[in-house]
């Protein structure tokens, strides 16, 4: 009988069993380096455990804070075995709510490699992140024109992401302009059918005309200022990496 509960658990047993204990007890390199000599060259059988080989090389590079290599692994574990479950007494929160996001986010390199599954006889592969230093070799965006800044109501600070100046341009330049067409308006309808005031409406006539006055610097001023801000104050912006 003892015989017969040795063989079951010979047969039971995984080959990623002693990377797991290993992952269990902090023994991070370790692990790693049990989990690589397995997949590279890949020396599993079965998609799912090769899945699950992935997943756990993955959780060991996540918890180092390596985490180009770990969602490269996660998205190659994914792809390995479309219905692969993770463990939720093995793996930590936070790891499984990186696989989650992994998986939604690289969800068509996820088909793509499993699209085209073979045996992988290489080195693992560069990771999905790009590297930093092939960041300044890319394609850019051309910068946005300055010319932006020659228009009213903050709009060329929206447009060079200035939102906080753009808001304090447009708040500025509305309310004088407001104050500007309310009081010219008022004033005129004030006017009798000969273009002139009563005796009553000037005293209220000639106040509006100041407020008018008042309201029209307000908004030449803060509109001068944009100007002058935009073209002469602020450096022209890098041009920006296409995503």
């Amino acid at each position: 009988m003892m015989g017969v509960a040795l063989v079951l658990g010979v047969l039971a047993a995984s080959p990623l069993d002693g990377a797991r204990e290993a992952y269990q007890s902090g023994e991070l390199s370790r692990a790693r380096a049990e989990l690589e000599s397995l997949l590279y060259p890949l020396r599993l059988d079965g998609d799912e455990l090769e899945a699950h080989a992935h997943l756990l090389l993955g959780a060991t590079w996540h918890a180092q804070e390596e985490l180009a290599r770990a969602e490269d692994e996660v998205v190659r574990g994914l792809s390995a075995h479309e219905g692969t479950a993770l463990d939720p007494l093995l793996y930590p929160p936070d790891f499984l709510a990186f696989v989650e996001r992994a998986r939604s986010q690289h969800a068509s390199r996820i088909a793509e490699l499993r699209a085209e599954r073979r045996p992988r006889l290489m080195p693992p592969p560069t990771p999905i992140a790009t590297p930093v230093r092939e960041v300044a070799t890319r394609e850019t965006h051309p910068t946005m024109s300055r010319a932006w800044y020659l228009a009213p109501m903050g709009v060329g600070h929206f447009k060079q992401g200035r939102s906080g100046m753009g808001t304090a341009l447009a708040v500025s330049q509305g309310l004088g302009l407001a104050l500007a067409g309310v009081s010219l308006g008022t004033s005129l309808s004030l006017r009798g059918p000969d273009g002139r005031y009563s005796a009553k409406d000037e005293g209220t006539a000639r106040t509006l005309n100041v407020t008018y006055l008042v309201g029209a610097y307000a908004f030449a001023a803060a509109y001068a200022y944009g100007v002058f801000d935009g073209l002469v104050l602020t450096s022209e912006p890098p041009a920006r990496p296409v995503p």
